[in-house]
């Protein structure tokens, strides 16, 4: 499916871009395994995209331990913690959505008119400015995001609502071959 390998594609240039700004601040980031933070604390929503790729990874582990993360998502509420961290890991880091893979880093964002740049309060400490070349525009990512979601859910056999997103929980329990 075209718009899944978009998806792909999208997580590629996500990464690059990623690895890039740890590489040139390694000693700046305290992101690591096992962080104390915050981040993996929530439980967040993907949109249809990334909960078709991450149910298509699901299928790719162990049956075992399959069967443990969706056991862990059919008892995890919405307010409750990431159904994939174990341990202080996350059990499909390869397949982790958008959103956790630039958690953390500096993000650009606008809230009524008002710009600010924002990233783990850990990170990136005595670096002031951060150099523009280092900042994820949030905005134009969501809209790359956005656009690779609508080209999946045209061509879905069955639509979805407008806006449809799902909690990691859900995309975990979801079959990926009903699609």
């Amino acid at each position: 499916m075209q718009a899944l390998r978009d998806y792909q594609k999208l997580i590629a240039a996500v990464d690059r871009r990623c690895r890039r700004i740890v590489r040139r601040h390694r000693d700046l980031i305290a992101c690591t395994k096992g962080c104390a933070g915050n981040c993996c604390r929530i439980h967040i929503s993907v949109y249809p995209v990334e909960a078709l790729s991450m149910a298509l990874a699901l299928q790719k582990l162990a049956p075992d331990l399959r069967h443990s993360i969706q056991n862990k998502a059919r008892h995890t509420n919405s307010f409750g913690p990431c159904p994939l961290i174990e341990d202080g890991a996350c059990l499909m880091y390869d397949a982790r959505a958008v959103i956790c893979r630039t958690h953390g880093l500096p993000m650009l964002t606008e809230y009524r008119g008002h710009r600010s740049v924002g990233y783990c309060e850990k990170n990136f400490r005595n670096l002031s400015p951060i150099p523009a070349e280092d900042i994820i525009d949030l905005s134009h990512l969501n809209n790359l995001l956005a656009a690779v979601n609508r080209g999946f859910v045209s061509a879905l056999s069955h639509p979805l609502p407008s806006g449809k997103r799902f909690t990691l929980a859900q995309a975990l329990v979801m079959d990926p071959f009903v699609t």
